[in-house]
C-alpha cells in the first residue's frame, strides 16, 4: 500500500503558489506577523504539530472527507511522524463538534492501569512511577479513541485515513531535528531495551541524522494488519470494518503479542486489560466567558483549570490592563495559581472519585477565589478552596487538600515550605519532565502535539495526543508500538484523589479546547506543554477574544504574543515536583514589566524569545464572514493550512 505522498506535496505547493479562493500556507519565517501571512480560506482549515501531519489531514479533506476523517488521519500520521511527541502507543484526548449533533462531545482516549495494581502493589515491591520502562505503563488509548471517532462521526474507512501514516512508516520520511535529539538522548535507555535500539537505529546500528529517511516497518505491519481486519469485515458495513480493525489491536493477535511481551518482561498486564479497554465518551466540562462558551475535558483531566481561571478572570477588566502589562500578567498568573491548587486537590478519574464539579465551576465560587488576588503582591500560599458549599451533589471530601502556607521553591532545588519532601526545580529537572524544562519547547525531550481541523460543513475536530514517546516508552516486541508511561501522572499515596487504582486512568494533562461565540461554534485550540498546556491556551484564548482588534484577521499574530508561565503547583509528572512562586517569562516581555513582576514578589526568570514550552495551534470560523482561519505560533515547527 503506497501513500500518495507526492500528490499531497503537490497540493500543498499548489496552495503556496495561490489560486482561486486560496491563501498561501503559513510562511515559516521566524518572527513577526508582518512576515507570516494570514492563513484564511472559505472552506476549511488544519493546524497541527508537523507539516506532514497537516498534509495528511489536508489530503483527506480534499478527497471529500470530513473533519473527523481528517482528524483520525492526522492522529495516525502523527503517531508515525512525531514520536518524540506522540506515538500510537500513547493517548489521545479528543473534542468533537459534529454539526448534525449540534453539541460538543468528549472522547477520553486515556489508557488505564492494569487491574492487578494499586498503591500497595507498587510500595510492597519498592517500585516507583518514574516515567520510563514498564512500571508506569498504562494501556494505549490513542487508537481506541481514533477509531471510535471514525466509527461514530467519520465517513471513510480506516484504510483510507491510515494510508498516509502507513505510507510514511513503510516507505520512509525525513527525520526531523527534535526526533533525532530524542533518540540520541536515549542511548542508555536503549541498552536496557535493545528492541528500541533496533527500532530507532539503522540496520548497521548507526543513528539516523536529521534529514535522513527513516522507515518503521514493524509499525507499518501492525497498521496493515488492522487494515486486513477491516477488509475482512467489509461486507458488514463501514462501522463494522472499523470495529474489526480496532478489535484486532485490542483483542486479537496484535494484543496477544503486546501482552506476551509485557508478561515476559514482568509487567502486570493480562489480555483482559487490553480487551476490556474502551475510550470513554462523555459530556465535556464547560463555562462561559464574556459571551463565549469554552468546552474542555472533564475533571479526569487538567482541562477545567482553564475554565476555573476564566471564571476568576471574568471579575477583572483585562482589556483595560492591556495584553502583556504587569497588571495583566500578574492577574492572569494569580488566577491560574488558584486553579492549580484546586486541580491538585480535587481532580481525578471520575469513575473512582466524586469530584465537586458543580462547585468548582460555580461563578459564585470564582468570585470568592478572585477576591483572594492581591493586585500588588504575588501569593506564596498554595491553598485549595472550598467548592463543596457551592455543589449540590458532593458534600464531603476525604482526600488530601492543598494547604501550603508560604510556599516557595528555590530554583536550585530545596525543601518545600510546610515540611514536604525535597523537590527539584524545573531547571534541575531539565528535560526529564514534560513541559517543565527551562529549555525552549523544541528541546523538551518528552512533550506532546496537537491537531485542530475544521471542514466545509462546520464540523470541528480537536485533539491533544501524547505519550508512547521515544524517551522512556518500551517498544512492544515486533509490533512497533511504544507503551505509554502515562501512569507517571498517578500518585503512590492513598491520601491523594489521583492515586493509582486498578483500571483507573491518571488525571492527565492533555487538554483540547473548543470555543463557541454565543451558540455558534467558533474555534478549536490546543498546545503541547504538559502542565503548561492550559496556561498557553489561556493566554492564546485571551489574546484572541479580549484583544480581537489587535490581531484580526491574522490568527498567527494572536498566537505569537509573549507569554508567562507559573510553576506554582505540584508537577503532574513523577516525582510531582513543585515550583512554588516561580514565574518564567519570555525575553520579549519588556524590562519594565519584568521588574514590576519581580517587585510584586514573583521569582521571575527569563526564557529566550519564543522559548516557552508549547506551540498553540488553532482553527477558527470567523463569526463575521464564516471564512476559515488557521494559525500556529512560531515556538515550534507547527504548520497551518486553510483553503
Amino acid at each position: 500500500m503506497r501513500t500518495p505522498i507526492l500528490t499531497l506535496v503537490a497540493l500543498v505547493f499548489a496552495l503556496e503558489l495561490g489560486g482561486a479562493g486560496q491563501v498561501p500556507v503559513q510562511d515559516r519565517q521566524p518572527a513577526g506577523s508582518a512576515l507570516r501571512p494570514a492563513v484564511m480560506g472559505p472552506t476549511g482549515g488544519v493546524s497541527t504539530g508537523h507539516p506532514l501531519t497537516t498534509a495528511a489531514a489536508f489530503g483527506i479533506l480534499l478527497k471529500g472527507g470530513n473533519a473527523f476523517d481528517a482528524g483520525v488521519a492526522s492522529l495516525i500520521a502523527g503517531g508515525v511522524l512525531e514520536q518524540d511527541l506522540y506515538s500510537l502507543g500513547g493517548e489521545a484526548l479528543v473534542l468533537v463538534y459534529p454539526k448534525k449533533d449540534g453539541k460538543v462531545t468528549s472522547i477520553v482516549g486515556q489508557g488505564w492501569a492494569p487491574k492487578a495494581v494499586d498503591v500497595d502493589w507498587y510500595l510492597s515491591r519498592k517500585k516507583s512511577l518514574e516515567g520510563e520502562g514498564l512500571d508506569p505503563a498504562v494501556v494505549p488509548g490513542a487508537l481506541h479513541a481514533a477509531l471510535t471517532v471514525l466509527e461514530k462521526w467519520g465517513t471513510m474507512s480506516f484504510e483510507d485515513v491510515a494510508a498516509a501514516g502507513i505510507g510514511y512508516a513503510e516507505n520512509g520520511f525525513p527525520m526531523r531535528n527534535s526526533t533525532a535529539r530524542a533518540i540520541r538522548a536515549q542511548q542508555k535507555f536503549f541498552e536496557k531495551w535493545p528492541g528500541n535500539r533496533t527500532y530507532w537505529h539503522k540496520a548497521d546500528g548507526s543513528q539516523y541524522q536529521p534529514g535522513q529517511t527513516i522507515t518503521l516497518p514493524s509499525l507499518a505491519r501492525t497498521l496493515k494488519r488492522m487494515v486486513e481486519a477491516e477488509r475482512g469485515a467489509k461486507s458488514r458495513g463501514r462501522a463494522a470494518g472499523i470495529v474489526a480493525a480496532r478489535d484486532r489491536f485490542y483483542k486479537g493477535d496484535i494484543a496477544q503479542e503486546m501482552v506476551a511481551f509485557l508478561q515476559k518482561n514482568g509487567a502486570p498486564f493480562d489480555a483482559s486489560d487490553f480487551a476490556e479497554y474502551f475510550a470513554r465518551i462523555e459530556e465535556p466540562a464547560k463555562t462561559t466567558y464574556r459571551g463565549y462558551t469554552v468546552y474542555k475535558h472533564g475533571f479526569g483531566s487538567q482541562g477545567p483549570v482553564l475554565l476555573q481561571a476564566l471564571n476568576i478572570l471574568e471579575n477583572f477588566d483585562l482589556h483595560k490592563m492591556g495584553y502583556g502589562s504587569a497588571d495583566y500578567l500578574h492577574t492572569v498568573i494569580e488566577a491560574i495559581k488558584l486553579a492549580y491548587a484546586d486541580r491538585d486537590t480535587y481532580y481525578a478519574d471520575p469513575a473512582f472519585v466524586k469530584v465537586p464539579a458543580e462547585g468548582l465551576l460555580s461563578k459564585a465560587y470564582a468570585r470568592e477565589r478572585a477576591a483572594l488576588i492581591d493586585p500588588k503582591k504575588s501569593s506564596t500560599s498554595f491553598i485549595a478552596g472550598d467548592p463543596l458549599k457551592h455543589d449540590s451533589q458532593v458534600k464531603q471530601w476525604t482526600f488530601w487538600k492543598a494547604n501550603v502556607q508560604n510556599a516557595v521553591t528555590p530554583r536550585t532545588g530545596a525543601v518545600a515550605a510546610g515540611g514536604d519532601k525535597p523537590f527539584l526545580s524545573a531547571e534541575a529537572l531539565g528535560a526529564k519532565v514534560e513541559g517543565l524544562s527551562g529549555d525552549d519547547s523544541s528541546g523538551v525531550v518528552k512533550d506532546t502535539t496537537h491537531m485542530a481541523i475544521i471542514d466545509k460543513d462546520g464540523n470541528i475536530f480537536d485533539v491533544t495526543p501524547s505519550g508512547g514517546w521515544v524517551p522512556g516508552a518500551v517498544i512492544l516486541g515486533d509490533t512497533g508500538i511504544g507503551m505509554s508511561v502515562r501512569g507517571e501522572q498517578f500518585w503512590l499515596d492513598k491520601t491523594r484523589a489521583n492515586q493509582i487504582r486498578p483500571r483507573a486512568r491518571p488525571r492527565y494533562t492533555l487538554t483540547p479546547s473548543l470555543v463557541f461565540k454565543g451558540d455558534m461554534p467558533m474555534m478549536g485550540l490546543g498546545t503541547p506543554g504538559g502542565d503548561n498546556q492550559d496556561q498557553t491556551i489561556l493566554q492564546a484564548f485571551l489574546s484572541i477574544v479580549d484583544f480581537w482588534d489587535e490581531w484580526y484577521p491574522n490568527l498567527h499574530a494572536a498566537l505569537e504574543r509573549p507569554r508567562a508561565q507559573t510553576m506554582h503547583f505540584y508537577g503532574s509528572f513523577w516525582p510531582h515536583t513543585a515550583g512554588f512562586n516561580q514565574l518564567n517569562v519570555e525575553a520579549t516581555i519588556p524590562d519594565s514589566v519584568y521588574n514590576e513582576l519581580k517587585a510584586r514578589g514573583h521569582d521571575v526568570s527569563r526564557l529566550r524569545p519564543f522559548g516557552m514550552s508549547g506551540c498553540a495551534t488553532a482553527v477558527m470560523i470567523d463569526p463575521a464572514t464564516q471564512n476559515r482561519f488557521a494559525g500556529a505560533d512560531p515556538r515550534r515547527d507547527c504548520y497551518a493550512i486553510a483553503y
